[in-house]
């Protein structure tokens, strides 16, 4: 079976890293903390972590940045894509 691809689909933008486990030790806090912390699973905190989840939702990007008081640009490490620029 041949799968289609939708010319008009953008892959999505990956992560290429992040901060957390840097500012879990600064901050003394472990993983289980931040989990209760955001309502994680914590599974789900140690792949952002681990890099294996490089999509993840704004929302829970805010749950992160929020519960380690920290901005989503000083934790997540993004390489935007070029832009598109329209010269009509």
């Amino acid at each position: 079976m041949k799968m289609k691809y939708h010319s008009d689909k953008k892959p999505k933008e990956k992560l290429y890293g992040n901060r957390i486990r840097e500012l879990l030790q600064k901050k003394d806090m472990s993983v289980q903390e931040l989990s209760d912390t955001t309502g994680l699973r914590p599974s789900h905190i140690s792949l952002i972590i681990n890099g294996q989840r490089r999509c993840i939702s704004l929302p829970i990007a805010f749950k992160i940045s929020l519960a380690l008081n920290e901005t989503i640009e000083n934790i997540f490490l993004y390489k935007p894509t070029a832009i598109a620029s329209d010269n009509n």
